[in-house]
């Protein structure tokens, strides 16, 4: 098996160790089903990092999640506080903050897959 396999694989996992885990977190579950989903999402991102530069196809592949994944941080760390501000003022509610800042890391990978498999379906495009 050589490092773009690997690489695959492990972005497979990573997708599905979220999806799960974003689930588990709708759903309410226990901390005992979603540390370990967490752990194998946090291990398949370690192993597409240290398999990254295995051809140009994945180095453009990692390329293209990090470069969305760092956009929609900067957007969410900052309009989404603007956004939600401006909402309350113009509604006239104003009751604090609802919306909390752990959202911008879980939009951020989010966003690393969707840029990731995006560039994937799409090709040399």
């Amino acid at each position: 098996m050589n490092k773009a396999s690997i690489f695959m694989a492990a972005s497979w996992i990573g997708l599905g160790a979220f999806v799960l885990t974003a689930a588990a977190a709708v759903a309410k579950a226990s901390s005992a089903i979603a540390v370990p989903l967490i752990l194998l999402m946090i291990g398949s991102s370690y192993v597409m990092l240290a398999t990254r530069r295995a051809d140009e196809y994945t180095e453009g592949l990692w390329n293209a999640g990090a470069s969305v994944a760092f956009g929609t941080m900067l957007v969410t760390f900052l309009g989404l506080p603007a956004a939600e501000g401006f909402f309350d003022g113009a509604a006239g509610t104003e009751d604090g903050q609802n919306i909390p800042a752990a959202v911008v890391p879980l939009f951020a990978i989010a966003a690393f897959y969707i840029g990731l498999f995006i560039k994937r379906l799409l090709g040399g495009l």
